[in-house]
C-alpha cells in the first residue's frame, strides 16, 4: 500500500497550524484574564461610591442631630495599619461597616467587614473609603479611582 500519492496535510503544516492556535489562545486568555480583573476593580469601586455616597448622608445626619452615632463600630490600630492610616489625632471617625450596616443603610448587596469609612465631620464631601483588601497596593477609593 503506497501512501505516497496521496493529497493531505504534512506533518510540518500540522505543526505550525498547532503552533498558531496555541499562540491564538495564549493572547486570548491574557486578554480575558485582564478583562476580569477590570471588572473586579470597577465591581470595588462602584461598592465604595455606593458606601461613600451613604457616609455623607449619615454626616449629614449626625450634623443635625438626627442620629445620635456614626454607622459601623470603631476600628483596630491593626485595620489601621492595613489600609496605612494614622488614627491617632481622630480614631473615633474611622469606622468599619459590617453587614449589618450594609443593610441598615440599604445596601446589602455589598459584602461587610471590608470597607472603612472615614468621616469627614466637617465636610460630609471629603468622607474617604478604604477598601480592606486592597487592590495593587491600593486601599483608598480616592487612590483606586486613579488606575
Amino acid at each position: 500500500m503506497n501512501l505516497r500519492g496521496e493529497k493531505g496535510i504534512t506533518i510540518v503544516a500540522l505543526i505550525i497550524m498547532v503552533i498558531v492556535m496555541l499562540i491564538l489562545v495564549a493572547v486570548g486568555v491574557e486578554f480575558g484574564t485582564d478583562a476580569v480583573k477590570q471588572a473586579q476593580l470597577e465591581d470595588i469601586k462602584t461598592d465604595m461610591l455606593s458606601i461613600k455616597t451613604k457616609a455623607k448622608i449619615v454626616v449629614e445626619q449626625y450634623n443635625y442631630k438626627e442620629i445620635d452615632g456614626l454607622v459601623g463600630t470603631q476600628i483596630t490600630n491593626e485595620d489601621a495599619n492595613k489600609i496605612n492610616v494614622d488614627i491617632s489625632s481622630n480614631a473615633e471617625n474611622f469606622r468599619k461597616w459590617s453587614s449589618s450596616d450594609l443593610e441598615s443603610q440599604g445596601l446589602s448587596t455589598i459584602e461587610g467587614d471590608r470597607y472603612i469609612v472615614h468621616y469627614d465631620i466637617e465636610n460630609p464631601n471629603n468622607c474617604e473609603v478604604y477598601y480592606l483588601k486592597g487592590y495593587n497596593g491600593k486601599y483608598s477609593l480616592s487612590e483606586l479611582q486613579e488606575l
